[in-house]
C-alpha cells in the first residue's frame, strides 16, 4: 500500500498539465493515496483515487507564530466548497520511506473530510547551493599576517590586496602595484617572480610590503574555507585574505585621485578641485573641477564605453581649472574597460594606459 503510494504520487505529478507541473509544492498522504499540488500562481490541483483531478485557485495566508501557512481556495469548476491546507513548516515522515520531508499538511475538503501527510518541494524549483569559492576570479583582502591585522599607518589606507586570474596575480601590496605569473598544483600555487611599481613609503609600509611579497614566491600552499584564502609559505607567517563583495560601479561616489592629461602621464587633481564620479540608469554624472557634466554609458561586466559628455556652462578662475576640466572629460570618453580593487575604481583604455583611479565616497 505504501509503495503504491508513492508510486501514484509520482504518476500524478508527471501527468499534470503544463501550468501545473511548475508545481512549487507537492503534498501528498496516503490511506487513502492523494496528492494535493501547488503553483506559485494561486492554483492547486487535487487527486483523490475515487474521484478526478479538480482545480482550485486560492491565496496563501501565513501565520507566523506557529510557523504556519494556511491556503485557501474554491473549485475552479464552479463547484460549491472551500478547500483548506495547513501547511507547518516540520519535518515530515511520509511513512514509505526513510525521506524527510520539510512541510506537514492537513488538507480539510469541501465535504469534511481531513487529510494528513507531508510535503515535498519538487527538485526543479530548489535552489541550488552557491557554487564554491575559488582562489581565482574574487578580490582578496588581507586581513591578518600570521596572528597581526596588517598596519598601514602613514599611508594612503590603502587594504593589501590579490587578485588571481588566468595565471596572472596581481594586487596592492601595502606602497606599490604588483604583479606576476603563477601556476596551480593541487593545494600549492608556484609563483614566479614579482613585478610591480617601484615607489619608496615609509617604513611601516615598506615592512608590510616585504612580508607580504615575502609570501608570495616560490611555492606557497593554499585553502580555501568559505569566503577565507589563507596562503602559507614554506617559512614565514602565513596571510589570511577574505573575498571582497563583487564590484559594482553603480551606487557610489567616486572621489578622483588620478587622470590620464592625454600626454601619457597620470596626474592628480588641482588643489582645491574636486573630480567625481557616479554611474546609473544608463549615465555617468559628476564634477570635472569646474562644471558638473554627464554622459551616456554601457557596461558589460568590466568591459565599459562612455559617450560625449554635456556639461554647464561656468567660466571658472584658477590656473589650468578649464584644461583641467577639458584633459579629465577627453580621458573618460577613452574608458573601455574597468576594476575595483580595495574600494578604489581603476579604469583603462584600449591600448592599456591608465584613463584614472577614484576611491569611492566613505559612507
Amino acid at each position: 500500500m505504501l509503495k503504491s503510494a508513492a508510486l501514484l504520487v509520482l504518476s500524478l505529478a508527471c501527468s499534470l498539465p503544463a501550468a501545473a507541473a511548475e508545481a512549487s509544492l507537492i503534498c501528498f498522504g496516503n490511506e487513502p493515496s492523494w496528492s494535493l499540488s501547488f503553483t506559485a500562481h494561486g492554483a492547486a490541483r487535487l487527486e483523490l483515487p475515487d474521484q478526478g483531478a479538480v482545480d482550485y485557485r486560492g491565496r496563501e495566508t501565513r501565520l507566523e507564530a506557529p510557523k504556519e501557512r494556511a491556503w485557501r481556495g474554491r473549485p475552479t469548476s464552479g463547484r460549491a466548497g472551500e478547500l483548506v491546507a495547513f501547511l507547518t513548516d516540520a519535518t515530515c515522515s511520509d511513512g514509505m520511506s526513510e525521506a524527510q520531508h520539510p512541510v506537514t499538511a492537513r488538507v480539510s475538503l469541501p465535504n469534511g473530510r481531513l487529510l494528513i501527510g507531508c510535503c515535498r518541494v519538487p527538485a526543479a524549483t530548489r535552489t541550488p547551493p552557491p557554487p564554491a569559492m575559488t582562489i581565482e576570479g574574487p578580490t582578496w583582502r588581507l586581513s591578518t599576517i600570521g596572528s597581526s591585522e596588517p598596519d598601514t599607518a602613514g599611508q594612503t589606507g590603502r587594504p593589501v590586496t590579490a587578485r588571481f586570474a588566468a595565471g596572472r596575480v596581481d594586487g596592492f601590496s601595502g606602497c606599490n602595484q604588483f604583479f606576476g605569473g603563477y601556476t596551480i598544483d593541487g593545494e600549492r600555487i608556484r609563483f614566479a617572480p614579482l613585478a610591480g611599481t617601484m615607489m619608496a613609503c615609509s617604513p611601516p609600509a615598506m615592512a608590510l610590503e616585504k612580508a607580504v611579497q615575502g609570501a608570495l614566491a616560490g611555492t606557497v600552499r593554499y585553502a580555501i574555507d568559505g569566503d577565507r584564502l589563507t596562503l602559507t609559505p614554506a617559512a614565514g607567517a602565513a596571510l589570511a585574505f577574505q573575498a571582497e563583495p563583487a564590484p559594482t560601479l553603480a551606487g557610489v561616489v567616486w572621489h578622483v585621485t588620478g587622470f590620464n592629461n592625454g600626454r601619457d602621464a597620470v596626474v592628480g587633481p588641482l588643489t582645491g578641485t574636486d573630480l567625481t564620479l557616479s554611474f546609473g540608469d544608463g549615465m555617468v554624472r559628476g564634477h570635472a573641477g569646474c562644471n558638473s557634466f554627464r554622459a551616456p554609458y554601457t557596461s558589460d561586466g568590466e568591459r565599459m564605453t562612455v559617450g560625449p559628455a554635456n556639461t554647464t556652462r561656468k567660466a571658472c578662475a584658477g590656473e589650468g581649472v578649464m584644461q583641467q576640466e577639458r584633459e579629465f572629460l577627453a580621458a573618460l570618453a577613452t574608458a573601455t574597460k574597468w576594476s575595483v580593487r580595495g574600494g578604489m575604481l581603476d579604469v583603462h583604455r584600449a591600448d592599456g594606459q591608465r584613463v584614472l583611479n577614484a576611491n569611492a565616497e566613505a559612507r
